[in-house]
């Protein structure tokens, strides 16, 4: 038999369809989705290329953590993947809490690790991803708000999720933004939730500040650190040839996913529509900072790709068409193969 519209392969009896697996929820989803995700970081795990950090800026848990892990040759890698799968594995956990794409799945794991995995210059430990979990332990709480109009503290434990993540990756106090454009768009109107932004914010800082005026004896360090943040320098960071083939093929696929899920959230829930603008808004605010400061590429692509890999999740799950299903995925891993350069 050759291939239909449902893409199907038939060797020697076995019927194999990409889209109807991916789409599974059987545990040997995950357990192949992860794999997935080891062997597009098996260069670096190897050691056939070479990784560095190229950091400007004195974010002192990133550095205190990177220095421990430093003193064991090829430890920080290790723990990169780590940190990069239970990324993948907390975007299952985020779907299946707030159903985004209407079902259990697996695909916005798969998605998070084809979208990752081909960009090998980050495949190692960096201060995004660490930021990336705290992002999203906190849209998990941001989006449970909605199910309640009672006034949340809510509002006061994601600021200081996002104040913490700034001590890895300074930029993350962008994303402030969506904390306040939830409380003005969808909230009631509490003023007491805009003070707990504020205090949430103010309180890992006022910690940290503690910390080295008592026991470093450093009052100012707090405000360099600050200073630095908002000395913004602008260079072009280089792309190889295979990252831009990578991403215009990563671009037409989020267009259309982009497209799809407008249609596809239009008949849902408030909280689950809801939850789609805040990813929007996430999405808006990190191609504004790449624009902004373009050297925070490629490091970005970790803040960029959990909320791709959902529309693109949301699109292979629901739509109709098999065929295109498994097109787009035949993409995914052919633009994952042309970056990777594993021949």
């Amino acid at each position: 038999m050759g291939i239909d519209s449902s893409f199907r392969f038939q060797v020697s009896g076995f019927k194999f369809q990409m889209l109807r697996f991916f789409r599974s929820s059987k545990s040997i989803v995950i357990v192949t989705v992860l794999l997935i995700g080891i062997l597009t970081w098996l260069q670096a795990l190897l050691g056939g290329q070479e990784v560095a950090v190229s950091y400007r800026y004195d974010t002192f848990l990133f550095n205190a953590l990177n220095e421990w892990l430093s003193r064991i040759d090829g430890l920080s890698v290790w723990f990169g993947l780590c940190l990069f799968l239970i990324v993948a594995v907390m975007l299952v956990l985020v779907n299946n809490r707030l159903r985004l794409i209407g079902k259990v799945s697996y695909l916005p794991a798969l998605c998070y690790v084809l979208l990752i995995g081909g960009m090998s210059e980050i495949h190692l430990f960096n201060p995004v991803v660490i930021a990336v979990i705290l992002l999203m332990a906190g849209l998990i709480l941001l989006v449970d708000s909605f199910e309640s109009e009672q006034l949340s503290y809510r509002f006061f434990t994601v600021p200081a999720l996002i104040s913490l993540s700034t001590f890895f990756y300074q930029y993350m106090y962008f994303y402030m933004i969506v904390v306040w454009l939830v409380i003005a768009l969808w909230r009631p109107g509490y003023w007491r939730e805009w003070v707990f932004s504020i205090l949430g914010f103010a309180l890992p800082i006022f910690f940290a500040f503690s910390w080295f005026f008592l026991v470093e004896d450093d009052a100012t360090r707090m405000g360099t650190f600050f200073c630095e943040i908002l000395d913004i320098q602008r260079y072009n960071p280089s792309l190889s040839n295979s990252n831009i083939v990578f991403f215009a093929l990563i671009f037409v696929l989020v267009i259309i996913s982009f497209l799809y899920t407008l249609q596809y959230i239009s008949s849902k829930k408030t909280v689950v529509r809801t939850g789609y603008y805040v990813l929007f808004i996430i999405v808006a605010i990190t191609a504004g900072m790449i624009f902004a400061i373009p050297d925070i590429i490629p490091f970005a692509w970790y803040l960029l790709a959990f909320p791709l890999s959902i529309f693109i999740s949301c699109f292979l799950a629901n739509v109709k068409s098999k065929l295109w299903g498994n097109v787009v995925l035949v993409i995914l891993f052919i633009g994952v193969i042309i970056t990777l350069k594993p021949f």
